[in-house]
Parts: structure tokens; C-alpha cells; sequence
């Protein structure tokens, strides 16, 4: 207190509180004694410590206003508290459930005499106990020793941890923490408060009790808001594990992709984060941003709802329906053409010649057998061979009886045109059904009120099939246009692609095979080549595909 006063004993006598630069707290025409100066620089030393007070807490609520995580929040109102009030010692307690069973646990602790293993531990909110009884009446408890609580006292202080460390507990401040409406969210408890002047342990005053109590209630809003935020966030993570679940249902096949390719795409960021260098060397991913990754990656294909199950299923060129018909008919042919040769040589006067009745059926199934057999090789998505291509033209000219009694073509020309395809199992029209799945999950994804820092969602998921060569869909993009976080995706998505096991149309491709698949793609400029080179020298595939 003596550094911060200025005495002048000429007139005007100006009585100055506070560090130099700060002002004149009064001013006097003439000097009025030293006991009325001194009641000036007292009343001026209480107000600049209020004012101290005060700024000190607008920095506190600064500082609890733009910090998100409530463990770190927790910390942080039991460090600015220690500090404020000069306390050695602190603990947080947090409230939950309802009454009558309310429970506290023991949130967080810091002390700076000595270190002991924090453990969380849960327990009953009782009367018998300081922060219990501050939780359940919402009054303050200022403590100038704990070990001379009266024996009347409906709460006691428990030395557990006194004994145990070796620590003398004396003044405690209890103070609950309660919200904009009342409730108390949690205690704030400080222990022994340090003297500076006598370089001990002191008792908390009044006003630190006051302070104490503001201090509090910012710290309630602090962790209502944290806490409103991890059940946002919980909603959130809820969402996305039920829309996962909803896109696994309508295509069992690629069960276990979605989270593969978030595995797969937030680990390729984080290898961004630990490489310092290269053309990602200055991109660094927050947590907020991962977050935003992951959730992108999972929902990437949730689009496929909107997409006909016959379709987003379809392992073969045809249904089995489609095939069973065309087998059938091939069957029914069969009998036909032997019925006729029959028919003919009855007609031309020819005897009954059983050996040569089953020679006929016998050509007749060895020429159905080779055409039901180029009919299954047609039907598989494997690339069609050049034989295969032709054979299919023969078969288009083959026709049966149609129940009608008309001649008809043994095979549909929409199923013909299905066989033909040289590569895959999707005509043009149903792989652009499957194509449009990427605006159908934007299209949802968009609809939905992301919080501010998952924002990106949306056109990251957009944007995952988008090529760097303009190639890719469905609006094809430029390499200008197409974000980090896609670009990623789309790595671990075609790699996933390549490498699942549960593919009814296609077994896995071996490892060393796919990233040959995946540096191709680079070297045609599809897909990113310093993001590839990360994702191979990281090892981000041993996520999913752990080398053998």
C-alpha cells in the first residue's frame, strides 16, 4: 500500500492512489490534517482495489468466455480463483442428477504446496460435508480454521487428505456456483488463504468472500455453456452414428466403410499436423477441424439413401429374377428345337428311332449348357472378354415360344443391352443414380444447423469424388476448387474401395496392389500427390490394411 501513495505538501494538497500515470483520487484547496488526508487515502486505497477487483474479473470472464473445453475451463476458474484470492489450494466440485440423488464429483483439484495423484471420484451430495451443504442450501461457508468447526455444526471437515499428504488445512472458502437461474452446477472450494505481508496463512475477508462469490458466478455460466456444448455435441455424435447406421442398413454390402474412411482421412490430417515441411508444411488442423473431417467423412455417403435399393445393391448385370427368366427360356428353347427335329421327321415319313431321339436331346442340352454358361459370364462385372461379346451376338438373335403362342426374342433388348456392358455391373443410367448419391448427401447435409466450427461439413462431404484433373463429379470441380479435407477423403475412399473384403462383386484388391492403383491415379493428376506421398510414408493404410 505504501508504494501506491503520493503525499504533496504544498497547496492544492492532491491526494494520488494508485501506481504512477493512474490519477488523482482527490484534490483539496487546503491542507486538512493528517487524519482526514489519511481517511482520503483509505477511502482511495478501497476503491482502487474494487477497481482492480473488478478489471481483474472482467479479464477472468474474458478468459472463461473463450475457453470451450470443460476440463481445461475447470482449471482455468481454479487457477484465475487461486490467484485472485490468493489462495494456496483449491478444489472443484460438479452437481449432477436430481434430487434426491443428487451426486458431486470431485471435478478437479490444484494445490501448490503438494502433488498428489488426482483421482475423479463421485459421491453423494450430504449435509455433513462443506461443499455438500454449500450445494444443497446455495450459502456461502468462510472458514477461518476447519479444525475448529463447533461440535453444533451440521457439517464437518474431512482430513483424509490432510493425513495423507502431510497437509495442514486452515481457511477455507466455500462458495456454490450457481447459473443465471439459481441452480447450483458445481463448488467452488479454496483453501488456506496466503498472507503476503506475514508470509503465512491468513483467513479470507469479506470482500474476498464477496469475490469469490462473482468469480463463482461467471464460472457457473462458464460451465453451463461448456456443458450445453458437450450435449450438443453428444447430440451431434449421436446423429451421426444413427445416419451411419441408416446407410450401413441400405447397403449392407460396404458395412464398415464409412468409418474406415473417417479412420483413414483424419489420420492423413494428422500426418499433415506433424509434417513441417512439404506442400502442406504451414496447414495445420485444429480439433474443432478434425472433428469437422471426421464427421464429413462418415456422412460421405449418406446420400445413398436416395438411391434405389436394387441399384446401390446390385452385384451382377442382371437381377436374379432377370437371369432365372433368361435360363428358363434357354430350357424351354431346348425342348423346342428337339421337338421340332421330331416334329420333321415324323412329317418326312421317318420311323421312331429312339437312339437318335436321345442323340438329339443330348446336342440340344450340350448347346443349351454352352449358352446358359456365355449368359453367367455375361452377367458377371468383371471386364468382358472379347469372346463373350461376340457370343452375346448370337444369343441375340435366339428366339422361344412366348406363352401367347408369338415368337419373341430370348432376351429382353433392356437385358441384352445390361449383359453388354464391358465393364462393371451399372448401365450408364443407374451409375449415374449411383452418382447422385454426392449431391443427395450434400443436399441433406445442408439442411442441417452445424454449429459454427462444423460449418464445412457439407461441401467437404460435396466435394469427396471430386477429381484434381476436373474429371471427377458431379460438378467437376477444378483443382482450385476442391478443399483440403476432400482431397483427403478422396484418397481414403478409393483406397478403402480397392481394398474391402465384403464386396460381393469384387474381391479385395492385395495392398502393394493398391497404392500401385492409387500412385496412377496421382501420376494422371486425379488425385492429390503430396497428400498420397503422406498417406504412404505416414502408413495411414496399416489403419485399416496393417501390412503382412
Amino acid at each position: 500500500m505504501q508504494r501506491a501513495l503520493a503525499f504533496q505538501d504544498a497547496a492544492p494538497a492532491d491526494v494520488v492512489v494508485g501506481l504512477e500515470g493512474e490519477g488523482h483520487f482527490a484534490s483539496c484547496s487546503v491542507w486538512t490534517g493528517a487524519e482526514a488526508a489519511l481517511a482520503l487515502v483509505r477511502a482511495g486505497w478501497e476503491r482502487f482495489k474494487d477497481r482492480r477487483s473488478m478489471e481483474r474479473l472482467h479479464e477472468v470472464g474474458r478468459a472463461l468466455a473463450s475457453e470451450q473445453n470443460l476440463d481445461r475451463l475447470m482449471d482455468l476458474i481454479l487457477t484465475q480463483a487461486r490467484e485472485l484470492l490468493q489462495a494456496e489450494a483449491g478444489s472443484i466440485y460438479l452437481l449432477s442428477g436430481e434430487a434426491p440423488r443428487r451426486e458431486m464429483l470431485f471435478a478437479h483439484t490444484q494445490n501448490a504446496k503438494v502433488k498428489l495423484p488426482f483421482h475423479r471420484v463421485t459421491m453423494p451430495v450430504s449435509l455433513r460435508t462443506l461443499a455438500g451443504f454449500a450445494a444443497l442450501t446455495g450459502q456461502c461457508l468462510n472458514i477461518e480454521d476447519v479444525y475448529r468447526i463447533p461440535e453444533d455444526s451440521p457439517f464437518t471437515f474431512n482430513d483424509s487428505f490432510d493425513r495423507q499428504a502431510g497437509y495442514r488445512t486452515t481457511s477455507v472458502l466455500v462458495v456454490p456456483m450457481q447459473d443465471t437461474e439459481g441452480e447450483v452446477l458445481g463448488i467452488l472450494q479454496l483453501l488456506n488463504r496466503m498472507e503476503e505481508d506475514a508470509g503465512g496463512i491468513g483467513t479470507f475477508s469479506a470482500e474476498d468472500e464477496r469475490l469469490a462469490q462473482s468469480l463463482a458466478g461467471q464460472a457457473a455460466v462458464a460451465v453451463r455453456n461448456a456443458q450445453l456444448r458437450g450435449e450438443i455435441e453428444l447430440l451431434f455424435e449421436g446423429f451421426v452414428a444413427a445416419s451411419v447406421t441408416a446407410i450401413e442398413a441400405r447397403d449392407p454390402v460396404t458395412s464398415g466403410h464409412s468409418g474406415r474412411v473417417a479412420d483413414l482421412t483424419v489420420g492423413l490430417a494428422e500426418a499433415v499436423n506433424a509434417t513441417p515441411n512439404g506442400a502442406y508444411g504451414d496447414l495445420l488442423f485444429t480439433d474443432r477441424q478434425l472433428r469437422e473431417i471426421r464427421y464429413a467423412s462418415l456422412l460421405h455417403d449418406f446420400g445413398k439413401v436416395g438411391v434405389r435399393e436394387q441399384v446401390l445393391v446390385k452385384a451382377k448385370k442382371l437381377e436374379p429374377s432377370q437371369l432365372e427368366i433368361i435360363l428358363q427360356r434357354l430350357r424351354q428353347r431346348e425342348l423346342e428345337r428337339a421337338l421340332e427335329e421330331l416334329s420333321q421327321a415324323w412329317k418326312g415319313g421317318e420311323s421312331f428311332d429312339r437312339a437318335r431321339w436321345d442323340q438329339i436331346l443330348v446336342d440340344r442340352q450340350a448347346e443349351t449348357e454352352r449358352l446358359m454358361q456365355l449368359i453367367r459370364q455375361s452377367n458377371e462385372p468383371t471386364v468382358m472378354a472379347q469372346g463373350v461379346a461376340e457370343g452375346l451376338g448370337l444369343v441375340e438373335e435366339l428366339t422361344f415360344t412366348h406363352w401367347s403362342g408369338e415368337r419373341r426374342g430370348l432376351v429382353a433388348p433392356e437385358d441384352m443391352a445390361r449383359l453388354r456392358i464391358r465393364k462393371g455391373s451399372l448401365s450408364e443410367a443407374e451409375r449415374l443414380e449411383i452418382e447422385s448419391h454426392v449431391t443427395h448427401t450434400f443436399r441433406f447435409l445442408e439442411r442441417i444447423p452445424w454449429t459454427r466450427d462444423l460449418a464445412g461439413v457439407p461441401e467437404i462431404a460435396y466435394a469427396h469424388h471430386e477429381r484434381l484433373s476436373g474429371k471427377g463429379y458431379p460438378r467437376r470441380l477444378g483443382a482450385q476448387e476442391i478443399p483440403v479435407q476432400s482431397r483427403a477423403m478422396a484418397i481414403a475412399d478409393v483406397f478403402d474401395a480397392l481394398t474391402a473384403r465384403d464386396r460381393p462383386y469384387k474381391g479385395a484388391v492385395p495392398l502393394d496392389r493398391s497404392l500401385s492403383i492409387l500412385e496412377e491415379e496421382a501420376r494422371d493428376g486425379a488425385i492429390d500427390r503430396p497428400l498420397l506421398d503422406l498417406f504412404i510414408e505416414a502408413r495411414i493404410f496399416e489403419r485399416t490394411v496393417p501390412r503382412t
